[in-house]
């Protein structure tokens, strides 16, 4: 035998061992399949199909919680933004308030004033309406003692001197036109109270009482509120109460 078939043998034989490994590795691959195999494999699939039912179960509640997550957030930014809504609502209320309170303030201090206004010329009116009054009281004290129509009778039963006469006539009808203006001034005094009525003047202006200027203090148009121990004394021109040092010199 050459050379050259004996490694064609060795090459034959070789083919044929690994045929032969192989046909033996396929035989014992299907030898363990067998009824007991297989029953001793089912704990094992139970156990990997509740592994798989259990990691699937997992995916789901970490997918819902996921989504519950994304739900609250979603909630929160809402309220968020509601709150966000009501801060600028709260402040734009409270600007307003600061507003308001600012005007109302403003009002009352403009209401104050004009008040104050309205209650010193309702006094300076009322004073002035009892010293016009206080006047024309004492026009009627200066005419003559008797009616003038009395005076005027007994001077025709007892004539004068012409001149004198004359001067006298002159007088009566003056004093006569007098009486006349006084009785005038009474009537547009009397339409002066009903007007100063209307007037809207604070209630304690109600309760002062003009006296005559001069009366407490030269220079001084003093109304009074009281006459008991502690009056009080208002100056008709300063338009204030005296202190208890401006008053302490008055006649009380």
């Amino acid at each position: 035998m050459s050379d050259q078939e004996a490694a064609e043998q060795r090459a034959l034989e070789q083919e044929k061992l690994r045929e032969e490994i192989k046909q033996l590795r396929a035989a014992g691959r299907t030898k363990w399949i067998t009824p007991a195999a297989l029953a001793t494999l089912l704990p094992l699939l139970a156990g990997f199909g509740l592994w798989i039912a259990g990691e699937i179960k997992q995916y789901n509640q970490a997918y819902i919680a996921l989504a519950d997550r994304d739900r609250l957030q979603a909630q929160k930014e809402q309220l968020q933004d509601q709150k966000d809504s009501l801060n600028l609502e709260v402040q734009t209320l409270l600007q307003l308030k600061t507003h308001y309170a600012a005007e109302a303030e403003r009002l009352r201090r403009d209401t104050a004033a004009k008040q104050a206004t309205i209650d010193h010329t309702y006094l300076r009116g009322v004073y002035t309406r009892a010293e016009t009054l206080y006047s024309l009281n004492h026009i009627d004290g200066w005419g003559p003692a008797i009616e003038i129509n009395q005076l005027r009778q007994q001077l025709a039963r007892q004539p004068l001197a012409d001149e004198l006469s004359v001067t006298l006539n002159d007088l009566l009808e003056r004093y006569e036109f007098a009486l006349q203006v006084v009785d005038t001034s009474r009537n547009i005094l009397k339409e002066f109270d009903q007007t100063s009525a209307l007037m809207p003047a604070s209630e304690w202006t109600k309760e002062l009482r003009p006296m005559p200027s001069g009366a407490f203090s030269p220079g001084r148009n003093i109304m009074v509120e009281s006459y008991e121990k502690t009056p009080r004394y208002y100056d008709v021109d300063e338009g204030r109460f005296l202190t208890e040092e401006e008053t302490g010199s008055f006649k009380r």
